[in-house]
């Protein structure tokens, strides 16, 4: 079983200046210390070692094989050490560090895009995970502590202990083939979506649980034909024809072939929101959180 050494980092740097001076007088002024005490130091790390570091001559110092040895594995062991401790402080003023950051997929093609590329060019050293996960499996991670934070639209009443803020105002709006006949109005009812086919993401993966809920207020089921796990692939079904959707509209910002976007009448919000627990937040994540809560 090997030994477990607790050799103070002090010790280590004192044995270094004398390792390159090969001089104590000269090691002491350097680590501005008087010679008697920096003497009975190396002395000390000599008797918890087991070995002698040096060989003393009247007038001058050498070092031994495992001197030498040493003296190259303490300067590996403090550059390492100084470069721990420069990333710790780093992370406590928010320079540095890991954010696990829930996001609902639409959320990513809209004014957050800007905010979080502006983010990570001014903290180049922080890493934000992306996790794509629907609103219920982000609370659940978020009450576990698996993630720092959750981005979702319209979590406007979180649970108790935690903190939700509104990024930015957004709308659903009606994805269509360009030549449906809703196509013409400038805005649309909701009611007229009443006998349409829709195309849609499954509403576990997706805001779709909370539109089914709109247009059940509104007095009707949506008729659902066909479900796709990739956005685009369901505006890619509505270029042929087959059917009609309900999409954040950020997605609007694109170009989708024979696909084209109108506004309805009475706007369905889907305001983006970030959700976390203020008493887990980070140095690191209240920058994010105030990089895309107040973009410049």
């Amino acid at each position: 079983m090997e030994r477990a050494h607790r050799i103070d980092l002090k010790l280590l740097r004192y044995f270094l200046a004398v390792a390159e001076e090969l001089h104590f007088g000269r090691a002491a002024a350097r680590l501005n210390m008087s010679q008697p005490p920096l003497s009975l130091h190396i002395k000390e790390l000599e008797q918890q070692l087991g070995t002698l570091l040096f060989v003393r001559h009247s007038r001058s110092v050498a070092l031994t094989h495992a001197g030498k040895v040493l003296m190259e594995e303490s300067r590996r062991l403090l550059a390492s050490a100084n470069q721990a401790l420069a990333r710790i402080e780093q992370i406590g003023r928010g320079e540095a560090g890991r954010i696990e950051l829930g996001v609902v997929g639409t959320a990513l093609w809209g004014k957050m895009r800007q905010s979080m590329h502006r983010f990570f060019s001014e903290n180049p050293n922080v890493d934000v995970l992306f996790r794509e996960k629907s609103p219920g499996m982000q609370m659940a991670l978020l009450e576990r502590r698996e993630l720092d934070a959750g981005i979702w639209r319209m979590a406007i009443e979180p649970l108790a202990g935690f903190t939700s803020l509104r990024l930015h105002e957004s709308s659903f709006l009606i994805a269509m083939p360009e030549n449906h006949s809703l196509a013409a109005l400038n805005a649309v009812p909701l009611d007229a979506l009443r006998n349409e086919y829709f195309v849609t993401l499954p509403s576990v993966h997706s805001d779709w649980a909370f539109l089914q809920r709109v247009c059940q207020k509104a007095g009707f089921a949506p008729i659902i034909v066909r479900e796709a796990v990739e956005p685009q692939t369901v505006l890619a079904m509505i270029s042929m024809g087959m059917g009609i959707t309900l999409m954040a509209d950020a997605y609007a910002q694109m170009n989708w072939p024979g696909v084209v976007f109108r506004p309805l009448e009475e706007r369905i919000p889907a305001d983006l929101y970030v959700v976390y627990a203020q008493e887990q937040t980070t140095p690191a994540l209240i920058k994010l959180i105030d990089a895309l809560v107040y973009p410049s």
